[in-house]
């Protein structure tokens, strides 16, 4: 496998995806709009169109990954690395963590309950596997290289700047309303 970065793009409006596979995916209200989570097949994609909010996560090289992504090396011996981006309404704080493969919880992978929001295990590997879990104030993710014995984990962290709609209601940082799931077999594409 060349893949040897692992690349994130944030941006104000949808990334150019071309014909990306999702193999699963949800909507959520979190923080008082709807979100929608995708596991993809080079990585991870949420959106979050009332906030401006467009976070890409992709492994492979293609036109998304423009100038403004950064790039993260699959190598387990790197220093946390900080990413932020921000939109008139939110602040995105993310924070990536390149652990050891071992630190990655296969038992609430394999078990599935409770698991995560998200999960897919690339080629049926369990040991390549991206995750997502919907957190208070944001979500977490795995995305785990058995090639390079590394679990990549991150951390995104928001933050309301201002209320951005006339038709918000007060903050509710994750609703109740049952999530709204979509998995497929990875023929879906966005």
């Amino acid at each position: 496998m060349a893949r040897e970065t692992l690349q994130f793009v944030h941006a104000d409006r949808p990334p150019e995806t071309g014909d990306v596979r999702v193999f699963d995916s949800f909507t959520r209200r979190f923080l008082g709009t709807a979100f929608t989570f995708r596991i993809i097949g080079s990585s991870h994609y949420v959106s979050a169109p009332e906030y401006d909010f467009y976070e890409l996560s992709t492994c492979d090289p293609a036109p998304t990954v423009v100038r403004d992504g950064t790039g993260i090396p699959l190598e387990s011996d790197r220093p946390p690395r900080r990413l932020v981006f921000e939109t008139d309404a939110l602040r995105c704080v993310t924070t990536v963590e390149h652990r050891p493969l071992s630190a990655f919880p296969h038992d609430r992978f394999r078990s599935g309950s409770p698991g995560f929001d998200l999960a897919y295990a690339f080629d049926g590997n369990p040991d390549a596997v991206t995750t997502i879990e919907i957190a208070e104030d944001g979500y977490e993710t795995y995305h785990t290289y058995p090639e390079f014995d590394l679990a990549l984990y991150t951390r995104s962290a928001f933050t309301r700047r201002r209320d951005s709609s006339p038709h918000r209601r007060s903050p509710d940082p994750v609703s109740d309303v049952p999530r709204e799931s979509h998995p497929s077999e990875g023929n879906d594409v966005f």
